[in-house]
């Protein structure tokens, strides 16, 4: 009986052991799966925070997309009424050009009547001397 009293209580030692070690590794698997549910739930609200960052800078780039648009457009209808004053100013260009060569054409041609009979008068003056 002494033997198996001594066989029963090595037992119970070796029990008792292994549920302290049972108990401490529980401790330690709470802690650490406590350990995990605060890094998961950091990494979530890191990565939450990240995407509504990424959502704003979208909104943004999409408003800001809209404004350059709206510049290009107004920027075009500018270059455009430009475009079309420059053509305007040029085809007035050409024809107050075409005018001015009339002119001095017919200035020309005026004064060479003009000048015809005094020029024949002066052929015939220096015709006699002679």
């Amino acid at each position: 009986m002494v033997k198996e009293r001594g066989d029963w209580e090595k037992y119970c030692d070796r029990l008792l052991r292994q549920v302290k070690d049972f108990e401490k590794m529980k401790a330690a698997l709470a802690e650490e799966k406590a350990a995990f549910e605060a890094e998961r739930k950091s990494e979530e609200w890191g990565r939450e925070f990240l995407k509504s960052k990424l959502r704003a800078a979208e909104d943004l780039l999409a408003k800001e997309r809209v404004d350059w648009k709206e510049i290009c457009k107004k920027d075009n209808q500018h270059m455009y009424a430009a475009r079309a004053k420059i053509t305007d100013l040029e085809a007035q260009n050409a024809t107050l050009t075409k005018k001015v060569e009339d002119f001095e054409a017919d200035k020309e041609r005026f004064e060479v009547r003009q000048l015809q009979p005094f020029l024949l008068y002066v052929a015939f003056y220096l015709s006699k001397s002679y």
